[in-house]
């Protein structure tokens, strides 16, 4: 069984940054930590950061977006919560950076109920710890109610972590740099509502929130994805170049990959699965993507299947 610091030492190789401005090793100043806009090309936010009670172990900036956990020292572990819950028959994803090196017992990115505090004067991987909330160690791991899933190959610093929570369906998906992780959790709607959520034991680490976009469940999505992945999968399919391009832009993140059924009643499980080509290469470093509902100009053909 590897240790904790080989196991640093192994994700370092394989966690990498989203883009070439995370290159050099260098210490980076906290003023600095907002020089790099890769992948920040679309300003969608319909939620920030909720300012925690706790102020002395969080510092966040004016517009809600960007979090320093443990400016001075670290005592224990913080915690914010996002401002808006997560309910019911929508569909959510958002994108955190990492701006500030990883180190220490846990960064993570992941969702929780109200029930979950944001603070303990322990060093421990919060998010996951018990039954009320699900989360991404920089790690690797996916955990839940104390139990560990492997997810990924971690994240550092520059890495973009997308969370994809589908509250009509009852799954949650991660994200490293824009590719799917492989890892479903699923039976998330036993819960009434859930809060994104980002944690930290490592002092001075720093997130900042750069997308947040969520629609509502419909026939209208699912036909979306169904279309979506048929073309993906089908190189031969033409579509008119308008639709064509709507897809790239605004559904780079609805194919799907396999969905596990939920044989367990009322039990939330996680499960290790292997990516399709449908979820794999639909968005690059430099793509863009937007809110699907923030629709560009259409043609009334393209405005009678999306609208």
């Amino acid at each position: 069984m590897l240790s904790r610091s080989t196991q640093c030492n192994e994700m370092d190789i394989k966690a990498r940054p989203y883009c070439q401005c995370w290159v050099k090793k260098e210490p980076v100043q906290w003023k600095e930590l907002s020089k790099c806009s890769c992948g920040e090309e679309v300003d969608v936010f319909e939620w920030k950061w909720d300012k925690p009670e706790s102020r002395s172990q969080v510092v966040m900036s004016e517009d809600g977006k960007q979090v320093t956990f443990h400016p001075y020292y670290s005592s224990g572990t913080a915690a914010v919560r996002g401002e808006t819950p997560m309910v019911h028959n929508n569909h959510y994803y958002w994108e955190v950076k990492m701006l500030s090196e990883t180190y220490g017992t846990d960064i993570m990115v992941g969702v929780g109920s109200g029930k979950v505090p944001e603070s303990q004067y322990t060093f421990t991987s919060l998010l996951g710890q018990d039954s009320e909330s699900y989360g991404l160690s920089y790690l690797g791991p996916v955990r839940h109610d104390a139990a560990e899933v492997h997810g990924s190959a971690g994240f550092c610093r520059g890495s973009i972590i997308g969370v994809r929570l589908d509250m009509w369906a009852g799954t949650l998906e991660f994200f490293i740099n824009r590719q799917p992780q492989g890892v479903y959790i699923y039976n998330l709607r036993r819960h009434e509502e859930l809060y994104p959520m980002i944690c930290s034991t490592a002092a001075q680490s720093t997130m900042r929130l750069i997308y947040a976009a969520s629609w509502r469940a419909s026939l209208l999505v699912d036909a979306a994805k169904v279309l979506a992945s048929s073309v993906a999968v089908r190189p031969h399919l033409r579509l008119p170049p308008g639709l064509w391009n709507t897809f790239k832009s605004h559904f780079w993140l609805t194919l799907p990959t396999e969905v596990a059924d939920d044989k367990d009643g009322e039990s939330s499980t996680s499960k290790e699965i292997r990516i399709t080509p449908t979820g794999q290469g639909q968005s690059g470093p430099r793509s863009r993507r937007r809110n699907w509902l923030m629709l560009p100009r259409t043609t009334p053909f393209m405005r009678q299947i999306l609208l």
